[in-house]
């Protein structure tokens, strides 16, 4: 019986060695190590899609960073939270890198001619992010790669420090279009209609440089304040759809414009109905233009 238990005992010693130091990485039955040398007792999580969030700023639904109705009558638009557009800091966009960072916990760095550590409280420049996991380097021309957990960076201060700057921009562009549509309530986007500017069919006239003349006074009027008539990069052909059981014609407007991450590229959609502008939303995900 001691002769069966030893035998047992020395075939799981050999199957962990094996499963631990052998077996490829996602192929393990027992040990899953964490990407190249981050601490064992925290792994990150599963990869995340690399995307940019677009602006989200919505009117209706509750959010932990809008305000109450201001006295004079101006409902501040609900943004959402860093959390929720960082998905929790599992997909921070590739616009915020490289950049500098602060190590909180020591980092080894592997190169062709061996390895080497930066102590905790050193600089490195942090390249991309996959999870909650960032890709950095001693310098940014260095070869040298390791990597470290987001929370072990001062990466999510500098962040949320954009993210606030970005948060109130967003509110006071809001409030400068409100400000403007009370000071002149007749030329509300919907109430703006110029007849030369619109074709026989009811789509907006485009000019040579590919620009409507419609859009372009709506933009003046200051009816979105998000677009910036310097950083429209393309316009797009009308495409005339049935919106609100109506016939309709929409108009993308690309351009670019800054999230909490910094200056990204945006889609703005116009949509004209009865040679007039009725609303600006942002196509995919029909929120309005602020």
């Amino acid at each position: 019986m001691k002769a069966l238990f030893l035998t047992v005992l020395i075939f799981s010693t050999a199957f962990l060695l094996y499963d631990r130091f052998a077996t490829p990485a996602g192929q393990r039955v027992v040990f899953e190590n964490p990407p190249l040398d981050l601490p064992e007792d925290s792994k990150p999580g599963a990869p995340s899609v690399d995307t940019t969030p677009s602006p989200r700023v919505t009117q209706d639904s509750p959010s932990p960073t809008s305000s109450t109705t201001s006295r004079d009558g101006f409902v501040p638009p609900q943004i959402e939270s860093l959390e929720s557009l960082t998905k929790n800091w599992t997909t921070i966009p590739t616009q915020a890198f490289p950049r500098q960072v602060k190590l909180s916990k020591p980092v080894k760095f592997r190169m062709a001619a061996g390895t080497s550590t930066l102590p905790a409280g050193s600089a490195a420049f942090a390249l991309s992010a996959q999870s909650n996991v960032l890709l950095v380097a001693p310098t940014q021309s260095s070869q040298a790669r390791g990597q470290i957990f987001v929370h072990d960076t001062d990466l999510p201060v500098q962040v949320r420090e954009s993210y606030e700057r970005w948060r109130r921009g967003r509110i006071e562009m809001a409030q400068a279009a409100w400000n403007k549509r009370q000071a002149s309530p007749t030329s509300s986007a919907a109430l703006l209609s110029l007849p030369s500017a619109v074709e026989p069919t009811g789509a907006p006239k485009r000019n040579a440089d590919g620009s409507y003349d419609l859009l372009l006074a709506s933009m003046k009027s200051g009816h979105v304040t998000d677009i910036k008539l310097n950083k429209i990069q393309r316009w797009g052909t009308p495409q005339q759809r049935t919106i609100d059981n109506q016939n309709t014609w929409a108009v993308s407007v690309f351009y670019e414009t800054m999230a909490f991450c910094g200056p990204i590229d945006a889609e703005a959609q116009a949509q004209v109905r009865d040679g007039k502008i009725v609303r600006w939303i942002y196509p995919g995900s029909g929120e309005p233009v602020p």
